[in-house]
């Protein structure tokens, strides 16, 4: 009886142990990478901050792999044969691979469809190029640069306006040219889905239009933007079916392009609010060629050439980020670096939305024969506020002799930055014969 009354006090006591403990504290459990999970107390607040956003789709490359950071010292351009279809040459300039990937007649056009518009799908295992020559978006393979199909079954209002989702690699947007409808397309079915229809949402009575120099969605596939003929302006949201009229009197048959965010805007040379209204004017001369993206630390910009100095002063380069809170500027290539006067012909891209701040430019120069510091150059740059790196990967062998603007390179960086696309009728004993698209794989891409 008294080993019974022993073992009974001694299991109460543990009981009463255990209750307190627990109190604070539930027993520990280890997952399979045996990381601790956290008591129930804090459950709620941790899955609040681990909930998924844009930047867990990241995948932040070493881009600079092999490169050499701003090189300032002559690379004159060489002549080299084109490359056959799907085969590689090295660069004899920079020591880089260069790969053709289409096959165009001679007098046939078939290149990127622009610098601001990313070519390749999000997880790069196909990408799209336009057949000029007979008015096609061609669908390749995204890793070995295959042909797989024509896309003459969806029919954009512009050959730049086919939007890629960030995060789905099977899905693609468009502003249909016939009926004014949003679309979301299936590649590997086919199957369209009407979103919703513009000219409707908005009462617009005239021509509906996403440009002029267009923009992607922003960075979560969810918002658009879009204007009606030279009178209004608006943004679209998908999810919340929200339309926003911006708060702008000189439409400049332009409209108002979402930034990565969502939440900011470009117009012209000022960036807005996602209520419409005014939120910076940049300090940049005028309109430009340029492209919206991110810096390293996740700041929405727009990425421009500027010719001339801001209405503040400086501001001036080949390459200048405009922080789009602000409208201050982060000179990425101008001559306060050491470089030239901004060259003729420059393209910016800045859709690296698995590795932010990674951007790539083209650019044509007044010589155009390749012969002085960026001129006939392909660049890529990782551009973080006091911390900005410049790398040549290459010459793009493209000019507007034969072609006009079919033949500009409109340089294209991939998803995660370790590729750039680009046009070139292939300066040399080959000029001027055809416009194929070519890919520089970087050494990180390996």
């Amino acid at each position: 009886m008294q080993k019974m009354m022993t073992c009974l006090w001694l299991f109460s006591l543990s009981c009463t142990l255990i209750g307190c403990s627990n109190e604070e504290a539930i027993l520990t459990v280890q997952n399979s990478e045996d990381t601790q999970v956290e008591s129930i107390e804090n459950t709620s607040e941790e899955e609040e901050a681990q909930e998924p956003t844009t930047e867990e789709n990241t995948i932040l490359v070493d881009v600079a792999t092999e490169l050499i950071a701003n090189d300032l010292t002559p690379h004159p351009m060489q002549d080299i044969a084109k490359p056959n279809y799907l085969e590689t040459i090295v660069d004899p300039s920079f020591g880089t691979i260069i790969r053709r990937i289409s096959n165009a007649r001679p007098g046939g056009v078939i290149k990127p469809m622009y610098s601001t518009i990313q070519a390749w799908n999000a997880d790069e295992t196909r990408m799209i190029l336009y057949d000029q020559t007979n008015g096609v978006h061609q669908l390749l393979n995204g890793m070995t640069y295959e042909f797989i199909r024509n896309l003459d079954d969806v029919r954009p209002d512009d050959l730049e306006q086919l939007f890629w989702d960030f995060n789905d690699p099977d899905i693609l947007y468009y502003l249909d040219a016939a009926t004014n409808e949003f679309v979301k397309y299936l590649v590997s079915t086919g199957n369209k889905e009407v979103l919703v229809n513009l000219k409707e949402i908005s009462n617009c009575t005239g021509s509906i239009s996403m440009g002029n120099d267009v923009q992607m969605m922003s960075w979560d596939s969810d918002v658009i933007g879009f204007r009606c003929d030279n009178s209004e302006t608006f943004s679209y949201r998908i999810s919340t079916q929200e339309l926003v009229s911006f708060n702008i009197d000189d439409i400049n048959y332009t409209a108002a392009m979402p930034a990565p965010s969502g939440n900011l805007f470009y117009h012209n040379v000022s960036s807005y609010d996602a209520s419409g209204n005014f939120k910076a004017r940049l300090n940049k001369s005028k309109i430009e060629h340029s492209c919206l993206g991110r810096m390293v630390d996740g700041t929405d910009a727009d990425f421009s050439v500027t010719f001339d100095a801001g209405p503040n002063g400086g501001c001036l380069g080949n390459i200048v980020a405009f922080n789009l809170n602000t409208g201050d500027c982060l000179p990425v290539i101008s001559e306060d670096l050491g470089y030239d006067y901004p060259k003729t012909g420059t393209h910016i891209s800045a859709v690296a939305h698995k590795n932010p701040g990674w951007i790539a430019a083209s650019m044509i120069g007044f010589d155009g024969d390749g012969q002085s510091l960026l001129d006939q150059e392909l660049v890529v740059a990782r551009v973080e506020p006091g911390n900005v790196n410049v790398y040549r990967i290459g010459h793009h062998r493209a000019d507007e002799d034969e072609f006009d603007y079919w033949g500009e390179p409109h340089a294209v960086i991939s998803p995660t930055g370790t590729r750039v696309l680009f046009g070139s009728d292939w300066s040399g004993s080959e000029d001027g014969i055809s416009v194929e698209s070519y890919v520089v794989e970087l050494p990180s891409f390996n």
